[in-house]
């Protein structure tokens, strides 16, 4: 194949490839990197739960109300719901 002016000569590959204390290295390197990469999101993600009113820690309005309601007031509201839904699903003769 002929060698083109805008396409020089690929040069002669004299890499002999990494050691291993290379390779190690970058292995810690890249892990190290992911470790901190965690921690950031980590950080993020908790900072969203806390600027979050509706799903944000203890204080948030969610965890308010299922603290406040019983079991036995889940099961009523389940009942209803029930009740309310049912005629949707059953079949028309």
């Amino acid at each position: 194949m002929i060698n083109l002016p805008p396409y020089p000569k690929a040069p002669e590959n004299n890499w002999k490839g990494l050691t291993l204390d290379e390779i190690r290295m970058r292995r810690a390197l890249v892990q190290a990197r992911m470790e901190i990469q965690k921690y950031k999101l980590n950080g993020q993600m908790e900072n969203m739960r806390e600027r979050t009113p509706l799903f944000g820690g203890s204080s948030s309005l969610f965890s308010r109300i299922t603290g406040a309601l019983s079991f036995a007031e889940y099961a009523f509201m389940a009942v209803r719901l029930l009740k309310l839904v049912s005629p949707i699903f059953r079949k028309k003769k």
